[in-house]
């Protein structure tokens, strides 16, 4: 198991060339400077691949990640785009920003949160103010999220290398990787849940509420138009499971065909209620 100096010089430090050629188009196009990439699986194993080496040193030498509210167990976060800077301690607020500031020489930071039952998945965007990362961030983060599966793919082989020699962040960052407190890069679902219910849809958390997470994953596949067939092979189940889960929606949902299902799924989905 690696520990954080072997994994800065060991893959940062020593394939930056190769990472950097990949992040060129985020500098060339946009003046994004810096992007990260981090994995943290359920067993709280750890891989990382950043494309400026100097800032992993940087943040290795000062032990930045001891206070990093990013290096939790996955159980804590749920999906969604955040600032960098709006999570963890002040202390961790001031030194990350000002860090960056003098490590890096950007000012703001786009972090994307894909969470999924095995994992939890970071993506990480840094720059200058007068770049675009502001304008991608509000009006176009197709153009990020599709950079992000890029460079999983480019970099697939290196990343699967170093799934074989994580270490677990308990050994690597100490007792702030069991912090409970959840991270909702979105509202929290209670002032939200207010919020919506103060709009008359009540009734539409309660039919949310009513299904299992399972249930959900299986109306999003059914909204993308899968068959049982293929949202089986999507979640690692049978066909005939997937018909068992969408019987159970239609009986939860009072619904009396599939059809019905997308209409209210589509509404769910529209309001941030599937789980």
């Amino acid at each position: 198991m690696l520990s954080w100096n072997e994994i800065v010089q060991k893959y940062i430090i020593k394939h930056s060339n190769q990472i950097q050629k990949i992040t060129r188009p985020l500098r060339e196009h946009f003046g994004i400077e810096y992007f990260t990439y981090h994995q943290i699986d359920n067993e709280g194993k750890y891989i990382v691949l950043v494309d400026q080496p100097r800032w992993a040193e940087h943040y290795v030498d000062k032990q930045i990640y001891l206070d990093d509210p990013y290096l939790r167990h996955p159980q804590v976060y749920h999906s969604g785009i955040t600032m960098i800077q709006d999570f963890g301690s002040k202390k961790y607020k001031q030194t990350v920003m000002q860090a960056c500031k003098n490590v890096l020489d950007v000012d703001v930071g786009t972090l994307f949160i894909h969470k999924t039952a095995e994992h939890a998945e970071f993506f990480g965007f840094a720059a200058k103010k007068t770049s675009a990362l502001e304008k991608l961030t509000l009006n176009q983060t197709p153009l990020l999220k599709s950079f992000a599966s890029y460079f999983k793919k480019e970099l697939g082989s290196l990343l699967r290398t170093m799934e074989t020699e994580a270490n677990h962040l308990i050994h690597l960052k100490g007792k702030d990787f069991c912090c409970a407190d959840p991270i909702y890069p979105t509202l929290d679902p209670f002032t939200y849940k207010a919020y919506l219910k103060d709009l008359g849809l009540g009734p539409l958390i309660k039919k949310a509420t009513l299904l299992s997470s399972r249930e959900s994953q299986c109306i999003r596949q059914l909204l993308k138009g899968k068959s049982a067939k293929e949202t089986g092979a999507a979640l690692g189940l049978s066909p005939r499971t997937v018909e068992f889960y969408l019987e159970n929606i239609k009986n939860k949902l009072s619904c009396t065909s599939k059809q019905e299902i997308l209409k209210i799924g589509q509404e769910l989905d529209r309001l941030g209620l599937l789980i």
